[in-house]
């Protein structure tokens, strides 16, 4: 595992508000990461909060209704490389800062404030697989028992890219090169609708990827299959919920974060 040990402070526009946000990430003890919104003064260890997926992100709600929205990225990044306990978060904004559209820049500064300590903690095993699914059944998260670790098979299908399917075995090295630079991406066609509703304000080249029948990216795609790694990169920060490492198998079908907080939601229950 690794721990935090100098601040990290980053400023960036909001995905979906386009608003400029402020993170702040730095040193804390504590068993479970915690999350703080500077705008309420308010602070929950990470498996506290109430969960919605249903915005085009992952948001995390204080039982006030305080939202910090959008944090699957930052997660993703702190639970890639293994960051699980001792750490604050704090969210200025009310939304997590869009920094790159992926967790490249984060893992970086994350790698230069933090040192490698021993394992000391459990990671969760469940005792039953689960299965949350949409009501047609053609979308699911499952995950299943007796896997020392952590392992992904996720399937996605998209117009204009097909299908794709990866299979990720986690440890912070592969997160890094495999999981981390994948980017979050959006149909042209909805960008109109997203932003009069006002979501994706921020959103631009710099941190996500345009599909339609030509697929716009800055410097191009890092993979031709970067869509479903992104898919990985956002299931790993939603799992982050749960407040502990997990050993599993999961695979996932043209789920997302709605059936992926679900799950972890159902994890949390079934772990108190």
């Amino acid at each position: 595992m690794r721990s935090i040990t100098d601040k990290i402070i980053l400023k960036n526009q909001g995905l979906h508000s386009g608003k400029e946000c402020v993170l702040t990430i730095e040193p804390a003890v504590s068993d479970f990461i915690i999350m703080r919104s500077a705008d309420s003064d308010q602070e929950l260890n990470i498996n506290e909060f109430k969960l919605n997926g249903t915005g085009r992100g992952s948001d995390y709600i204080f039982s006030d209704g305080t939202k910090i929205k959008t944090c699957e990225h930052v997660l993703s990044a702190l639970t890639g490389l293994d960051v699980w306990r001792d750490v604050k978060i704090t969210v200025e904004g009310g939304e997590m800062p869009s920094l790159d559209g992926c967790a490249d820049m984060l893992t970086q500064m994350i790698l230069n404030n933090s040192i490698e300590r021993p394992e000391n903690s459990c990671a969760l095993n469940l005792k039953t697989p689960l299965i949350v699914s949409n009501d047609d059944k053609t979308r699911f998260v499952a995950a299943f028992p007796n896997y020392d670790g952590l392992y992904i098979n996720y399937s996605v299908e998209y117009e204009f890219i097909g299908a794709q399917i990866f299979d990720y075995v986690h440890s912070p090295e592969n997160y890094i090169k495999n999981i981390a630079r994948a980017r979050t991406f959006a149909y042209e066609r909805d960008i109109n609708y997203l932003r009069s509703h006002g979501m994706a304000m921020g959103g631009n080249l710099d941190n996500a990827v345009i599909l339609g029948s030509e697929i716009k990216a800055k410097d191009g795609l890092r993979w031709k299959d970067e869509f479903v790694r992104h898919k990985i990169l956002d299931l790993i920060g939603d799992l982050a919920a749960i407040g502990k490492k997990l050993n599993a198998h999961i695979i996932a079908l043209r789920a997302g974060h709605e059936l992926h907080l679900k799950l972890s939601q159902i994890i949390k229950e079934l772990c108190k």
